[in-house]
């Protein structure tokens, strides 16, 4: 713990201290509330509910000109995920120590419709460009986010298995997930000035998975009996509610 709470302020820092002089770039610290949601490429493989998360972190902004901001930072994003369903069950967390052994055994450990439930946390490392637009007589700005790319270092994943006759909770999954996760996104909303030149922002970002975060080494049983690979591609996605304070 010690060791994020370190890296949520040292990389903004030192954006902060590369990016340009103190007139020019300033730092904040963010806190946003998410809605988190799965999906899958494969159409047998279907996102079925979301999950409440939370993101905190620090960011360090560099001003460009009156209108453009470079900026990056650092989130450590706690509860992403969502929910997937399997139309067909097969062998799908192989590398899971479950706390059920039943399920990593057989031919068919899992049934038909079973639920995954993930709960990842991820270290993030986000950069992008935000475009303001000044209002007449108005006490606040518009803000436009476009692009923004994401690094994720996923630390943790605990998965939950719904099926029928099998209800299994805070499962360690971590091996049939991949390490990194990687996403863009776009966003919108407010720029409230304050005093001594700090201001905060308020706004609704959209971030999409551009990777597979899970590591697909399992297998199904189709409608006809028959083995198959499990290589689909599952992506994190989620609806952010950003608020941030700057000085």
């Amino acid at each position: 713990m010690k060791k994020i709470i370190f890296l949520l302020f040292f990389f903004p820092s030192l954006i902060h201290f590369c990016l340009g002089q103190a007139d020019q770039s300033s730092f904040g610290f963010i806190v946003s509330p998410t809605l988190g949601w799965m999906n899958n490429n494969d159409n047998l493989i279907n996102s079925n509910g979301v999950r409440l998360g939370m993101k905190l972190g620090g960011i360090g902004e560099y001003y460009a000109s009156d209108w453009l901001i470079i900026y990056g930072g650092a989130t450590f994003s706690l509860s992403q995920g969502g929910t997937l369903l399997h139309k067909f069950g097969g062998d799908l967390l192989p590398d899971s120590k479950l706390s059920d052994p039943q399920i990593n055994s057989g031919q068919k450990p899992l049934p038909d419709d079973v639920e995954i439930k993930y709960s990842l946390q991820l270290f993030e490392v986000p950069v992008g460009l935000r475009y303001e637009i000044g209002l007449i007589n108005q006490p606040f700005d518009l803000y436009f986010i476009f692009p923004e790319f994401n690094l994720g270092i996923i630390s943790k994943s605990i998965g939950a298995i719904q099926a029928t006759g099998i209800s299994l909770e805070k499962q360690d999954i971590g091996k049939d997930v991949k390490a990194f996760n990687f996403a863009w996104g776009i966003g919108a909303g407010l720029k409230l000035p304050m005093q001594n030149q700090h201001y905060s922002t308020f706004g609704i970002h959209l971030q999409k998975g551009l990777s597979d975060v899970t590591a697909n080494n399992g297998y199904r049983i189709n409608a006809n009996g028959n083995r198959e690979t499990e290589d689909s591609k599952a992506s994190l996605n989620s609806l952010i509610f950003k608020f941030a304070y700057f000085f």
